[in-house]
Order: structure tokens, then sequence, then C-alpha cells
């Protein structure tokens, strides 16, 4: 493996932790996300749910695209078209000066549409972009990259999760280590 496909598993696994993590808190909550999209069509009130399920169902969909060797390639299109799609609402947020907290990183980001979702857009779609670049979009490429791609991206979800829920596991740990008290 080349350096620069290293780097491309990586920056890829980072995208699937982020697609799983936004993806799974948006089926689960869809509340966050519909309220900050309505704040994008001044007006009209809330995004239904349904359409947020369905981005996030896009984004598992995506992510789980990327572990698969024969579908790694293509599924570069549709996570391009994610991170228009991110750093597009963001400068909608920023535009509009959202408020409501979108969640759109896990349900425990409580930040309006904004300059986070444009950063965040614009490394998907650089993420997504390198991969077409290098490697395009061959679905008959079968390398053990995606493994890769699939096992750090699951560790990268687990290190996120544990970080954002730290304060828990502190918790958690700290009661696993205690030794009992005697009864006697």
């Amino acid at each position: 493996m080349t350096l620069t496909d290293a780097l491309l598993v990586c920056a890829d696994a980072v995208v699937v932790a982020l697609l799983v993590r936004g993806g799974a808190a948006k089926i689960v909550a869809p509340a966050l996300g519909a309220a900050a999209a309505g704040e994008l069509r001044p007006g009209r009130g809330p995004v239904p749910a349904a359409v947020i399920r369905a981005l996030a169902v896009v984004e598992i969909a995506v992510a789980v695209a990327m572990a698969l060797p024969s579908l790694r390639g293509p599924a570069h299109v549709p996570m391009a078209a994610l991170g228009l799609l991110f750093a597009g609402a963001g400068i909608l947020g920023l535009l509009r000066g959202s408020t409501e907290p979108c969640g759109c990183f896990g349900a425990d980001s409580t930040r309006p549409l904004g300059a986070g979702n444009v950063l965040m857009g614009v490394a998907v779609l650089a993420a997504a972009v390198s991969g077409l670049w290098v490697h395009g979009v061959d679905p008959s490429r079968t390398d053990s990259a995606s493994a890769g791609v699939a096992g750090l991206g699951a560790i990268v979800t687990g290190g996120w999760l544990l970080y954002s829920h730290r304060k828990h596991v502190h918790t958690v740990v700290g009661n696993l280590i205690k030794q009992p008290e005697s009864a006697a």
C-alpha cells in the first residue's frame, strides 16, 4: 500500500465514522435536524422527519458501501454529494442566522448549522474527490483497503463515542476498578 492509499484509507475511515454517527443520530432523533433544516426555509416550519431519516439512511448506506471492495470507488460519488449538501447547509445556516442545534454530528451536537458544517462538508468533499481522482469508480477494483476503511472506521467511531461520553466512561471505569469493600 502506498502512502497515498494509506492517506485515502484514513480519510475514508473518518468520513465513515462521521456518516455512521450522524446517520444513526438522525434516525433515532430526527427532530433536531428537522428544526434546523426548517430554518433554511423561512416561514415553512420544520422539515418532515421522514426527510431527515431518508438522509440518514443514505449516509449509513454510503458508509457501508465504503467498506465493500467493489462499492468503495463508486461510493465516492454520493459521498461527494453529501459533502456538498453539508457545506451548502452550513453556508445557508450562516446566511440565515441559524440558531437551532442541528445534531448533525450526533445527538450531543448542540451547534446550529454554520461554519462547522461548511468545514465538515468541504472535508467530506475533499476525501471523496481525492478517492475519485486516485482510483476512479472502477467497481472491479477489489483491494484490501476496504477492510482497512471498515476497521479504522470502527475504531474512529468507537473513539469518538468514548470521547463524547467521557464523563460517563470515567464513571463506569471508576466503578469497575473500585475495590469492593469487605463485609467483615
